[in-house]
């Protein structure tokens, strides 16, 4: 086996610029396979941070007809008919559903004695907080008490918080005007940065029940969060929350969708992506079996005496086959090398420069080598058995003669 290998090196070095040809093909397929999708696992490790631990499992409930137009939602429609009652029905009658919370919006003026800005201030229930992942920095959160009494204290987002106040912690217990109503600070939220085109950090949250009655004095919601229970109860939680809002609204005038899908297109961005990339590793390793079959083939036309001299000292077709196959799978196997070194040594420094979470394509990895064996295989038979046709007495003779 030793010896055949220094044969095969020692062949290959005749002419290095066609075996680097063969080896790039397959070399090229291992990188755009396992660097894609090391990029995109690490793009999506990051995107389900940024939506918090339970982003995969919220619904978002929007009052009227809601359409995706390339990279952005738009509303189409709005109606007034999703109310709280609707919230609380879901809450105890749904069994896929773990906790839900109502949501009403409004931009509204906000300012203390020193800094004014127009931000959107959001009315929400206590669970909201947990729905959505966020953390204290300072504080609290809202609690039951603040809803049942319609009290007029608000949580800060930390980019809001900084805004209007020096110090995180200088915030708690201020009063901020909130369009013609006072507010009592009671907490500032941590850091969370931002996903499509929300920011987590420029918030303000007040209860839901004094954003209602206090501020806008409606009996309507803009919208509702729901999480289910587990990722397999998705579909039957949303699939429930749709009879019973259509049974108690005598018509289907609201639009479901996953939390993804509410933020952007991250998640068909990153479809989009994977595929793409298997798309060019299929069309990689195409065109390293051809270049690998080319120089196989050509190869036996440049060691017919290797051949014939094998074949005479002993050598049988079976040796000369597996011979022809073997080299074709140590070039697959040599470009598979490079290719997954190459692309995983990318794939760190990317992440490492764009401060994504760490992620290596192992099992892509696996599947690159299992594609570069029988790259190998496929390409080689057709060598080997031409290999085959040719006899040793032929072929000596030829040489005698010239």
């Amino acid at each position: 086996m030793i010896v055949a290998l220094r044969q095969l090196v020692a062949y290959f070095r005749v002419d290095r610029r066609r075996t680097l040809i063969a080896i790039f093909g397959i070399a090229m397929g291992a990188t755009s396979l396992v660097l894609m999708d090391s990029i995109s696992g690490a793009m999506k490790k990051k995107v389900e941070l940024e939506l918090g631990r339970l982003g995969s499992l919220l619904v978002m409930v929007v009052p009227g007809e809601v359409k995706a137009i390339g990279q952005r939602r738009i509303q189409f429609s709005r109606y007034t008919t999703l109310k709280m009652g609707d919230v609380e029905a879901i809450r105890r009658l749904i069994p896929f559903v773990r906790a839900a919370s109502g949501l009403k919006k409004k931009a509204l003026s906000v300012r203390n004695s020193v800094t004014e800005s127009n931000l959107v201030v959001s009315g929400v229930e206590q669970s909201y907080f947990n729905l959505l992942d966020y953390e204290v920095e300072a504080g609290r959160v809202l609690v039951r008490d603040d809803l049942l009494h319609k009290k007029k204290v608000v949580v800060l987002g930390a980019k809001t918080a900084a805004t209007f106040f020096p110090k995180i912690y200088d915030a708690i217990g201020k009063d901020l005007n909130i369009g013609s109503v006072t507010f009592r600070v009671v907490g500032v939220l941590k850091k969370r940065g931002s996903f499509s085109n929300e920011d987590f950090d420029e918030t303000l949250f007040v209860p839901l029940s004094t954003e209602m009655t206090v501020i806008e004095n409606v009996d309507f919601l803009d919208g509702a969060v729901i999480e289910a229970r587990s990722g397999n109860e998705l579909k039957a939680a949303i699939k429930d929350i749709g009879k019973l809002l259509e049974t108690r609204h005598g018509k289907r005038d609201f639009t479901l969708n996953t939390y993804q899908e509410v933020q952007g297109t991250a998640s068909k961005t990153l479809r989009l992506f994977s595929v793409l990339s298997r798309i060019v590793a299929f069309v990689a390793f195409c065109v390293g079996t051809l270049g690998i079959l080319a120089v196989m083939a050509l190869s036996i036309y440049e060691r017919l005496l290797e051949i014939a001299v094998k074949r005479v000292t002993g050598a049988t077709k079976k040796d000369i086959f597996l011979q022809f196959l073997a080299e074709s799978m140590i070039l697959s196997m040599a470009g598979s090398f490079l290719g997954v070194i190459f692309s995983l040594t990318v794939a760190l420094v990317v992440q490492l420069l764009a401060a994504w979470p760490l992620y290596l394509a192992i099992k892509t990895v696996m599947i690159s080598v299992f594609l570069s064996c029988l790259t190998g295989i496929g390409a080689g038979i057709y060598p080997a058995t031409k290999a085959l046709e040719f006899e040793p007495r032929t072929i000596l003779k030829l040489f005698e003669e010239l």
